[in-house]
């Protein structure tokens, strides 16, 4: 009776296969995987293999090849299952299998195919006097790196594999000095003590498997390692050395850290609650799986027209690296990508004769650079850049894998943008349903009323009697024209129907003008509004709207806020845009509700409750002002209540 091992990682065909060899009278050992397979024939070397080609963690091949590298199972036969290599494919024949199966098979096919390997008499070993020379011969084509040492702990064996990692010195340099001499460190990357070497322990009589192991080439490339080591024994059972099977599984250790990698990105994307939230997750979750130190996420400013950075991650210990604010298209690592729109690999920044990174070469700190778009589309949004401390060969995994998330960043933006368009259409919905129960009936109400009241009045009330009661009609009328013409204004700003007159504006007088307007108009008691503006600031745009903008931002701040505070109206400037800010200590706006204040006729809550008149029209107004100017507005909570309402307005011409 023989022990059969049938390794199958599909249940119905691992449960038709077993039952054939229990039919021919046979045992049954049965794993779901290459890796398990492997595990359990070298525990329990079987007299027969079947196993799949297409399996996860280490497939059919692989499994058979490694059989072939361990003495103890190099002889035993297997028969490979495959559905999708032909019996005659040059990976199956170089994997020495006993038969090769074709799926879909026939139950009497399989069983005469077993019958005849278990029947079959045991394989030859080479003949004795050419055993030398075929060794030799192995271990020098053998891919797989192969060490023996003798008991001293001197090299014996170096296969060409491992002198190709490590240099002509490995054979010469003792196994107890490896580890200092060739930087070798456990899997994880933390240091590795020489009496952890897979070779070390076999020497000292331990039979060592899977043992895990990261160094370096001598291109100073990161390559990870899984090694079978055991101890030499001749005939009689003493000890003559050790002896290691060194398998580099760095293809398999970069798809799991890939595979990692994508899922942390996308957890983190599901779960970030803004576009900055989202950039710092998704850094930290590239940066914690592929150990790379510094990476940096930019946005295309649209105002600019530049992109800034809205994310970095640097490693603790690792040099900054000086990079703008803002960067041109075609100017630096990110804008040459935002150019190109395409993936941008420098494997070695040293041997880079590119003046994109002058800066990053002569700090010496990192060893190679990349830069991937992220897309919206056809249109490249941003760009996601990356420094490592190792050389990083642009691999085709890795280059899917960052294309991979940079599209799901790119996707983020969308969804992000579709939202806040929804919300605003929402808004939009119940702010007209707001205006006709609350903008129109309210006034109408009153003038109405109060036509009646006249229209009941006796023939001998005076007009003197009814001049309160037509003040009442007149006020009420006078704030209908004014949304009627504001809606206008506002729907020929959108529709296109208003243009701009463009001429070139000094902000700071136009700001002076608008807060002196302002202060005019407003009520005693009323807070003060203090400028910080620079003696001249200019900037193309339409002066008339622009002041609009002004009065209608300062003017809120006033109206907002209780007598004896300040208003605060700032304008600073960088070499790209104008920035205006507007500060106040006022009531402030309610969680939830800062978005919402653009859209048409939106009070917020407090504001509609505080008896303070406003049509909800002001900021609907500027917004549609800004952005035809190319300019971005923003409000935010300030540091010590209030709202601090921000204006980015291009330098450049529109």
């Amino acid at each position: 009776m023989a022990a059969v091992l049938v390794v199958e990682d599909n249940p119905e065909h691992q449960a038709v296969i077993a039952e054939v060899v229990r039919r021919l009278g046979h045992d049954v050992t049965l794993a779901g995987d290459g890796l398990a397979g492997l595990a359990a024939a070298l525990a329990h070397r079987p007299d027969l293999v079947v196993a799949d080609v297409d399996m996860p963690h280490m497939d059919g091949i692989r499994m058979c090849r490694a059989l072939r590298d361990d003495p103890s199972t190099a002889t035993v036969p297997v028969v490979l299952v495959t559905a999708y290599l032909p019996p005659g494919d040059t990976l199956l024949t170089g994997a020495d299998a006993a038969a090769v199966v074709p799926k879909p098979f026939r139950v009497r096919e399989l069983t005469e195919t077993l019958r005849a390997c278990l029947e079959a008499p045991p394989a030859p070993l080479p003949a004795r006097a050419h055993h030398t020379a075929f060794v030799e011969a192995m271990l020098h084509s053998l891919d797989t790196g192969v060490v023996a040492c003798d008991l001293d702990g001197r090299p014996v064996v170096v296969n060409q594999a491992v002198q190709e990692l490590f240099g002509d010195r490995s054979s010469t340099v003792p196994i107890h000095d490896w580890v200092s001499e060739f930087g070798l460190r456990r899997h994880d990357g933390s240091p590795m003590t020489p009496g952890e070497m897979p070779v070390l322990r076999a020497l000292a009589g331990e039979e060592v498997r899977h043992a895990g192991m990261l160094a370096h080439d001598r291109q100073h490339r990161p390559r990870w390692f899984s090694i079978n080591a055991r101890p030499v024994r001749d005939a009689a059972g003493v000890p003559l050395g050790a002896v290691a099977a060194v398998h580099d599984v760095t293809a398999d250790h970069h798809q799991h850290r890939y595979e990692r990698c994508k899922s942390r990105v996308l957890k983190a994307l599901v779960k970030a609650p803004d576009t900055a939230a989202a950039g710092e997750a998704v850094l930290l979750a590239i940066a914690g799986e592929l150990g790379w130190p510094y990476l940096r996420l930019w946005l295309v400013d649209e105002v600019t027209d530049r992109l800034r950075p809205v994310a970095t991650h640097n490693e603790p210990g690792s040099p900054e690296i000086y990079i703008p604010a803002g960067m041109d298209r075609g100017s630096g690592l990110a804008g040459t990508c935002w150019e190109r729109g395409e993936l941008i690999w420098v494997p070695d920044i040293q041997a880079a004769g590119s003046p994109v990174l002058s800066q990053v070469r002569e700090s010496g700190a990192y060893r190679a650079a990349g830069a991937v778009p992220v897309r919206s589309g056809d249109r490249v949004v941003g760009v996601l850049t990356f420094f490592t401390h190792d050389l990083q060969e642009p691999e085709p995994a890795l280059a899917v894998l960052l294309t991979g998330i940079s599209g799901h960043i790119g996707a983020y933006l969308d969804r992000r943008r579709a939202e806040d368009l929804a919300g605003q259409l929402a808004a939009s919905i119940g702010e007209y349903v707001a205006l006709v129960g609350h903008e129109l009936r309210t006034p109408l109400t009153s003038i109405g009323t109060y036509t009646d009241l006249i229209a009941e009045s006796g023939d001998d009330t005076t007009i003197g009697e009814v001049r309160d009661l037509l003040a009442v009609i007149e006020r009420n009328n006078a704030r209908l024209r004014t949304l009627v013409d504001r809606l206008l204004d506002l729907s020929a700003l959108e529709s296109g129907h208003a243009q701009l007159t463009v001429t070139a504006v000094d902000l700071t007088a136009v700001l002076t003008a608008a807060a002196n307007t302002v202060v005019a108009d407003a009520p005693d008691p009323h807070p003060t509004v203090r400028t910080n503006l620079p003696t001249q600031l200019t900037i193309p745009g339409d002066p008339a709207r622009l002041r609009q903008v002004a009065e209608n931002l300062i003017g809120n701040a006033v109206k907002y806020s209780p007598a004896g505070t300040t208003v605060v109206v700032t304008l600073t400037a960088d070499e790209d845009a104008a920035v205006l800010t507007v500060t106040d200590t006022g009531i402030g706006i309610p969680a939830g509700e800062r978005d919402r204040l653009f859209a048409r006729l939106y009070r917020a809550t407090n504001a509609r409750h505080s008896g303070i008149p406003g049509i909800g029209l002001g900021l609907a107004l500027t917004r549609a002002i800004v952005d035809l100017h190319g300019g971005v507005i923003t409000l935010s909570d300030g540091e010590h209540g209030g709202t601090i309402a921000t204006v980015r307005l291009p330098r450049r011409s529109l």
